[in-house]
């Protein structure tokens, strides 16, 4: 006898049988038993999935003379003539190559003719969608009044180019991909049934590589089988399938994560050049990202892993891009070049991160030198005011000393900033936060890590800091003040004093520094006719700028 591939020899015979789809051989095997069948049946589904062999199974056990439970028994003439397919009373029709409305105007004319040596005619029209108009306008009206002795199974995997009214008049069963684990064992049974030997790791490997279509993992299976002698290897079946060992693909990632494009692109061409499928390797991508995310909620993970650091967001960022490649490799003549592009956007979304947390460092740099100008400002009032009006002023510089700032150095920052220094220094603060991690600063690091410019002129720097404790740090620690005051200038292009403000006590002391202002101003009269015109709003967002300033 000759060679039957696989998916052929090991075809489900019985709704026992099959692989999955328990919801669908369930119903139909209750309908059977209840003689309560239906005129016409909707498989709709992905390939593979056993439409056509449940339709055949269907059509014996609706004939079957001695059947039991809803089963055929597969060895009467009638079961035997239709797992054959030369059974007269049970006609298959392929949509694909017969569309146009002459085939199904005869079939018309066909169906109303009682069965020869069945009790059911069984119309299986497969790939249904691809009839055209003309044909579905045809078969509308068999299907809406058909005869007693005739059912129709209509199979498809695109219901939704089906007319409304086709569906309509047809119970609907939607088949699923099927689970992994349920084509692995079902890949077992076959090799152990065929007295071939295997590996766990390829069995597994051709049932992911299926995407849920059994016929799919049969084909693959076979193939390996023709490849490797009967002996089912897992480097054989990647051969077969143009993947990637698992241990290859992590070095491969291990180049991207560390932005090193170069390597990267040397070993994608060493894959082509091996013979890979670029869409394949795609695939092996999405599915080890995934394995990474797993792996670590699992903390199950090892620190050899690429990616092993990086911030699920970042991941679940890079899964986006690869599933937007396979979409265009489907409609794209030269895939290779699409996954050269993906080598680069991965590594635009590791740089793009990277620099999205580099603001977040440096946020609260300003605010420090802004107080330190006010603390000036205030710590100088009482010699030129009266008690009254400076008793209060003194208190508020003991209180924000103690909160880790000088209201005179923030003074001193406030009476010469100006809008330009602060946007500059605002641009360029990612900058600053780089270069320190360049220079290997880390406790400078995290110290500045929740910093933002708030304030800047020629000779300082104000910087706001979220917490009171690294406000304090950088006023104090003369050596990390330094070492930022180091890094500033090679930035910016300027030397600068840089003074600390806790975010906690910005607002307050920028309010009262813009108040004596105008107090002075009012004090000043004549002598300030210069700058009397100028309402307190304007000098605030001459310092601060209008993103920052809110005139109530």
């Amino acid at each position: 006898m000759e060679y039957q591939a696989l998916y052929r020899a090991f075809r489900p015979q019985k709704f026992e049988d099959v692989v999955g789809q328990k919801h669908v051989t369930k119903t139909l095997k209750n309908a059977i038993i209840r003689n309560k069948e239906s005129h016409a049946y909707l498989f709709s589904g992905p390939r593979g999935t056993g439409k056509t062999s449940i339709a055949k199974i269907f059509a014996k056990a609706l004939n079957c003379n001695f059947g039991t439970d809803g089963e055929p028994c597969n060895e009467c003439d009638i079961c035997m003539s239709i797992t054959e397919g030369s059974a007269n009373d049970v006609i298959e029709i392929d949509a694909a190559s017969n569309n146009g409305v002459d085939e199904i105007r005869n079939l018309r004319e066909k169906v109303k003719y009682a069965p020869s040596e069945t009790r059911y005619k069984v119309y299986i029209i497969d790939e249904v969608h691809m009839l055209t108009t003309g044909a579905f306008n045809a078969l509308l009206k068999t299907l809406e009044e058909p005869p007693g002795h005739a059912i129709f199974i209509l199979a498809t995997t695109e219901p939704h180019k089906i007319p409304a009214t086709i569906i309509s008049r047809a119970q609907r069963f939607d088949f699923k991909s099927i689970e992994m684990r349920e084509i692995t064992e079902r890949l077992k049974y076959v090799a152990e049934s065929e007295t071939l030997e295997y590996e766990e790791e390829a069995i597994e490997y051709i049932a992911r590589a299926s995407e849920g279509g059994m016929r799919d993992a049969l084909s693959i299976m076979d193939q390996v089988i023709a490849y490797s002698n009967d002996v089912i290897t897992l480097d054989d079946a990647i051969m077969i399938t143009g993947g990637i060992k698992s241990e290859e693909l992590n070095t491969w990632l291990k180049m991207i994560d560390q932005r090193d494009s170069r390597q990267a692109f040397i070993r994608y061409h060493q894959f082509i050049e091996e013979g890979k499928d670029p869409t394949r390797l795609v695939h092996e991508l999405v599915y080890y990202i995934r394995d990474i995310i797993l792996m670590k909620h699992e903390g199950d993970i090892d620190e050899d892993t690429a990616f092993v650091h990086t911030e699920d967001k970042m991941l679940y960022e890079m899964i986006d891009v690869l599933n937007d490649a396979m979409v265009m490799m489907r409609f794209s003549v030269n895939t290779s070049v699409h996954l050269e592009v993906v080598i680069v956007k991965l590594i635009q979304v590791l740089n793009r991160n990277d620099q999205a947390n580099v603001p977040q460092a440096v946020d609260l740099s300003h605010i420090e030198q802004r107080l330190a100008e006010i603390d000036k400002k205030l710590a100088d009032q009482p010699k030129d005011t009266p008690r009254t009006q400076t008793a209060e002023p003194p208190r508020k510089t003991s209180n924000q000393m103690a909160k880790g700032f000088s209201l005179r150095q923030i003074e001193k920052v406030l009476d010469h900033a100006n809008k330009d220094d602060l946007v500059k220094l605002k641009d360029d603060w990612p900058k600053v936060y780089q270069h320190v991690e360049e220079k290997g600063y880390h406790a400078l690091r995290s110290l500045i890590k929740d910093s933002e410019p708030v304030a800047a002129s020629d000779t300082h720097v104000l910087l706001k800091f979220q917490s009171d404790l690294h406000s304090d740090l950088i006023n104090k620690d003369e050596k990390k003040r330094k070492e930022l005051e180091e890094v500033i200038p090679s930035i910016i292009g300027k030397d600068v004093k840089v003074v600390g403000v806790p975010d906690s006590s910005w607002l307050q002391v920028r309010h009262d520094y813009i108040q004596e202002k105008k107090s002075n101003r009012k004090k000043e009269g004549p002598e300030a006719s210069i700058t009397k015109e100028k309402k307190p709003s304007d000098v605030a967002k001459e310092i601060f700028g209008d993103d920052i300033v809110e005139t109530r």
